[in-house]
């Protein structure tokens, strides 16, 4: 992130699946000014190549039974976008920015954090 870019929030929350925990379905607050400076650039980048601010919201197409979604709002100090994503994704770069988001969840909650 370079001092001209405001801070990225984001909040991730996952529902549905298989095996569902009540405790994983609570939302996870990111904030990319907290992050290692690689990690908060890949995830300003995820966001960017999976053009998250102006991809059309999925529509029409009905979930998987036990498949997850996934309720993504970002805020980039200039702009605020929520997008709700079922299982499966067909768009590669909204998948990729999916799974950072998980990784980033599972570990913010390892930690005992959340929102």
């Amino acid at each position: 992130m370079t001092a001209d870019e405001p801070a990225l929030q984001i909040d991730f929350r996952v529902d549905g699946g298989l095996a569902t925990f009540p405790g994983l379905a609570k939302p996870v607050r990111i904030d990319c000014a907290s992050l290692p400076a690689g990690e908060a650039v890949r995830l300003r980048e995820l966001v960017r190549k999976a053009d998250f601010f102006r991809v059309p919201q999925p529509t029409g197409t009905p979930a998987m039974p036990d498949a997850r979604a996934y309720t993504i709002a970002i805020d980039d100090g200039l702009q605020c976008r929520t997008l709700t994503l079922a299982e499966p994704i067909a768009d590669a770069p909204m998948r990729e920015l999916v799974a950072a988001l998980r990784l980033r969840a599972s570990a913010v909650r390892g930690r005992g954090a959340g929102r």
